[in-house]
């Protein structure tokens, strides 16, 4: 087991770059913690190759942990809205049990989602928010209006991040879950309750999900009253004291 503080992988949503994560970079690393945010290949890449799939994302997001692993360093993942999908897929074999039978020293030691899609294997996103499959769409959707993501943004600050959202492949968004990551990896879940984007009864409803059939305690949840889609913009030191707890801080 490495004595380092954890790494921080945060994986962006759909539409979003890495670059949403200033914030919460700089208050992360103002408490030591190192962090580490790769652009999924569903946004960075989609006006050049367009993914067909989920895999791409998936595959950017293990390679991403898998560096750090093998640096020495143990890793919670922070997934955000979409990134949940990718993050969870790429897990497995990488939680303590497997890693330990593997002779590895570092695992991904917990899941701290925010308002994020953290989904059993075989589960997408309109499953999720028992919607019907949507058909007919482009390959390439550009991004809903700002406010779903950032309606508890002043305007100045809404503008501002709204104007780094970019198009965003299709065949990514609607991809299925491939591993139960939440049976293996304990999962902190913040839910927010004015989430325009993923309502609170889609939150809590993943949640329910993620409970059943799992030990008590394995998900860990928080609420941010009066909160929107995007936390670590608008709520970034109670994001960041979130994030600290599942690191095992008492904060």
């Amino acid at each position: 087991m490495s004595n380092k503080k954890p790494t921080f992988v945060l994986i962006h949503g759909a539409w979003h770059q890495p670059a949403h994560w200033d914030p919460l970079i700089t208050s992360l690393n103002a408490h030591g913690y190192k962090t580490i945010a790769p652009a999924l290949p569903s946004v960075a890449n989609v006006q050049t190759a367009p993914c067909k799939d989920i895999n791409e994302d998936t595959n950017t997001v293990r390679k991403s942990i898998l560096a750090e692993l093998n640096s020495g360093a143990n890793v919670i993942v922070v997934p955000h809205s979409y990134g949940g999908i990718p993050t969870t897929s790429a897990l497995r074999g990488l939680d303590s049990a497997s890693r330990t039978a593997q002779d590895h020293q570092t695992s991904v030691i917990a899941i701290t989602a925010l308002t994020s899609f953290i989904l059993p294997e075989g589960m997408n996103i309109p499953e999720a928010d028992q919607k019907p499959m949507p058909s007919g769409l482009p390959e390439i959707m550009d991004h809903p209006p700002p406010e779903l993501f950032y309606n508890d943004l002043g305007e100045e600050d809404r503008k501002k991040w709204a104007a780094l959202l970019r198009p965003m492949s299709s065949g990514a968004l609607f991809g299925r879950s491939t591993f139960s990551a939440h049976e293996v990896i304990p999962v902190h879940y913040l839910l927010a309750d004015e989430d325009r984007a993923v309502k609170l009864a889609t939150q809590e409803r993943m949640v329910n999900i993620l409970k059943a059939g799992v030990v008590e305690g394995q998900v860990r949840t928080e609420m941010l009253r009066g909160c929107g889609h995007s936390p670590f913009l608008s709520r970034v030191e109670e994001t960041t004291a979130f994030l600290r707890k599942s690191a095992g801080e008492n904060v």
